[in-house]
């Protein structure tokens, strides 16, 4: 019976998506194309939820049933639109309104991919509030937008999921029953988990019970090898066009610096007096150093940063002490392997400090002790 409940509503909620694509896709593929489809493949690119970037970046290449393919062909570009970051302080009331403000990248970067800021309904969240599509308008859209995301984060934490960032999303366009889905059977958001929702719990509940796929190839679906949507089946791709515009600006280094520290100050301190913990990225394992500080650039600034001590130096650049901000990275050589191995990475507080996970456990540490004097202390920046 629960079973059956969930089905029905990823099935209402994949039809509001098929009303969705009539007035947010239909123009859009007249203007570029001028080549009226069917309503099934209309259907098809709606809930593919393949608004990237602005409506006029959109490039399609539809053939007829016939030819045999119908293929969505969309632009990869990662920065945020200014028709989407003049939204930003909205998107960050909300958000702080609704307890979800470590995901304000992440909204932004729905709204990117939803409307691209170019639609009145600016984060398509009408249906959300069981609506008619393209109800709300501008800011009435941001806060249900806002409410629905936090819905799901509230879900996703219910089973202790609350940093699987990429499920969080996927479900922000699958639905909510995605994130009980994946909490139920302890299943993590992956391509290969979203791509079997899409294919044997939303396609069947809109008639396709066949596995009937269509085309669709962009940089993502490229680079899974996987070119094909399935067919009434949603975006199992959604999660992974979503963070291609985390990151606000679109560069390494956080849009407003001093709102990263407030944000990441106030996550990092959650974990004060915790252990270290070898191997440890997240709140459920525990922290290493580079563990740590991966965690809080995603958190905090949806910067995506691997948690290996080497790789974070190398996608940074160093900055002296004079124009250091309290959040950039501070790394030292030879705590353990050879003396030049970078081996320890901490967030720079300021001109003393810094706040890391070392074997004296998480918190603030002073980095001008003669210890890690000893160990060549080089403060550096995420490039842009």
């Amino acid at each position: 019976m629960e079973e059956k409940q969930n089905n029905g509503l990823v099935s209402s909620l994949a039809k509001q998506g098929v009303k969705k694509l009539s007035k947010k896709v239909g123009t859009a593929l007249k203007i570029k194309i001028l080549l009226v489809t069917c309503v099934v493949l209309i259907t098809c690119l709606t809930l593919g939820g393949v608004f990237i970037g602005t409506l006029s970046s959109i490039q399609s290449t539809v053939t007829t049933k016939s030819g045999g393919s119908n293929t969505e062909i969309v632009g990869g570009n990662k920065p945020l639109s200014p028709e989407v970051l003049k939204w930003q302080k909205q998107v960050e009331k909300y958000a702080e309104k609704y307890g979800i403000s470590p995901l304000v990248p992440y909204a932004l970067a729905i709204m990117q991919v939803e409307s691209g800021g170019n639609l009145p309904d600016l984060m398509q969240s009408s249906e959300s509030a069981g609506l008619p599509v393209n109800t709300l308008e501008y800011e009435e859209s941001i806060e249900q937008g806002l409410k629905h995301l936090s819905n799901v984060y509230n879900i996703a934490k219910s089973y202790g999921m609350e940093n699987n960032f990429d499920g969080i999303c996927q479900a922000y366009n699958y639905g909510v029953a995605y994130m009980h889905y994946l909490g139920k059977n302890k299943k993590e958001h992956t391509i290969e988990t979203a791509e079997s929702y899409s294919k044997d719990v939303v396609a069947p509940s809109l008639g396709n019970t066949t596995g009937q796929t269509y085309s669709y190839v962009n940089e993502v679906s490229i680079k899974y090898g996987k070119t094909y949507l399935y067919l009434n089946g949603g975006n199992f791709f959604y999660a992974e066009l979503v963070k291609q515009y985390i990151g606000g600006s679109g560069s390494g280094t956080p849009a407003n610096p001093s709102e990263f520290w407030k944000t990441m100050k106030a996550e990092m301190e959650k974990y004060q007096g915790w252990p270290y913990v070898w191997g440890g990225k997240n709140p459920t394992t525990g922290f290493d150093c580079s563990g740590l500080t991966a965690y809080l650039y995603q958190v905090c600034a949806g910067i995506t940063i691997d948690s290996y001590t080497v790789s974070q130096y190398n996608v940074s650049e160093p900055v002296s002490v004079k124009d250091a901000k309290a959040g950039d990275l501070i790394f030292f050589r030879g705590t353990y392997g050879a003396p030049d191995f970078i081996s320890h990475v901490g967030i720079y507080v300021n001109e003393t400090t810094m706040y890391d996970s070392n074997s004296s456990g998480i918190g603030y540490h002073s980095w001008q002790d003669s210890y890690w004097q000893q160990h060549s202390p080089e403060i550096r920046r995420v490039k842009n």
